[in-house]
């Protein structure tokens, strides 16, 4: 059996993963998103909107139940992805970062997930140009290969720069400082 397995997994590996904060943090979206995939796979409708069922399996896990991120783990989405959508590079870099672009969501289902996490987790709701099936298809065929150079190139041309530099600079500086 141990010449199958290269590693070896003990329970003191598990414990971080499975205790304290991070499994706090985790055990609201590990039920929702059971609870979504529950309802998708049924047919049984929990009310929930297509949209939401999809961000609580595909996205919830990472960037928190109400797009608040994780410090250490993923952005925050709520109220900084209008940021993006003001440049066209920056729309497209939505589609692109890793999470979206390698999801197993098809194309249609992604434009309309997208769409709805801006229009409940963003600020600019009037004068917001949907995502189409066929935008996200194309983007999504070009990966970022380095997201935090994006990012930064992004935010650096928008109109309201001060303001946005530093909501990137807590986002990309977390790793250098010790987290409490």
């Amino acid at each position: 059996m141990s010449a199958l397995l290269p590693f070896r997994w003990s329970p003191a590996k598990w414990h971080g993963i499975f205790h304290g904060n991070m499994a706090k943090s985790l055990l609201p979206s590990v039920f929702l998103s059971a609870l979504a995939l529950f309802s998708i796979s049924s047919g049984i409708s929990l009310a929930m909107p297509r949209e939401q069922a999809l961000y609580f399996l595909h996205c919830a896990g990472c960037h928190g139940l109400k797009g608040e991120g994780i410090a250490g783990v993923s952005p925050q989405i709520a109220q900084t992805i209008d940021f993006f959508l003001l440049s066209p590079e920056g729309r497209k870099y939505v589609i692109q970062v890793p999470g979206v672009a390698f999801s197993s969501i098809p194309d249609d289902a992604l434009a309309e997930l997208l769409n709805w996490l801006i229009l409940n987790f963003g600020q600019t709701k009037r004068n917001f140009q949907k995502y189409t099936t066929q935008e996200v298809a194309v983007a999504r065929k070009e990966p970022l290969l380095d997201i935090e150079e994006a990012r930064k190139r992004i935010l650096l041309t928008l109109p309201e720069k001060i303001t946005l530099i530093k909501s990137w600079q807590r986002y990309a500086t977390f790793n250098t400082r010790s987290i409490k």
